[in-house]
């Protein structure tokens, strides 16, 4: 014959795991075309990114005086001041040297991409991109 078990105990409850609420990176994304600044704060909005955006350079600057961004996307060809001088009007400046800058295009000019980094800009990606690309890029940015 078996011995019998003791009776369970009820279990106890476990305490509410709480992680704190991760602070949103804010990006700017600059670029003159309006559908390409709603995909990109669609994607990014999913994914819990802070977005603001901007139509051209010059907006994009005085957004840059008024808020702190953890990170920018913008787009090399716009009207006005383009994405490489964006970025050396940024690097220039002593408040956000360091601020890390993606530039995208569908430019398929040889030399653009050589203009891109020459301006300070750390990565690159070639429109058209996906999601994913678009977010691993963000993602090695902000490291």
């Amino acid at each position: 014959m078996v011995p019998a078990l003791p009776p369970l105990a009820a279990p106890r409850p476990h305490p509410p795991i709480s992680n704190p609420p991760m602070d949103p990176k804010h990006i700017l994304v600059v670029d003159d075309d309006p559908h390409i600044l709603a995909l990109v704060q669609t994607i990014l909005t999913q994914k819990n990114y802070r977005v603001t955006t901007a139509g051209d350079g010059r907006q994009a600057l005085d957004r840059l005086r008024r808020s702190s961004f953890d990170a920018i996307i913008t787009d090399a060809l716009m009207p006005g001041l383009d994405g490489p001088e964006l970025t050396e009007t940024i690097k220039a400046d002593p408040n956000m040297k360091d601020l890390p800058v993606i530039t995208i295009t569908a430019s398929s000019e040889p030399g653009m991409l050589q203009k891109s980094f020459s301006s300070g800009c750390i990565l690159f990606l070639p429109k058209p991109f996906t999601g994913a690309s678009l977010l691993s890029i963000l993602q090695l940015a902000l490291r």
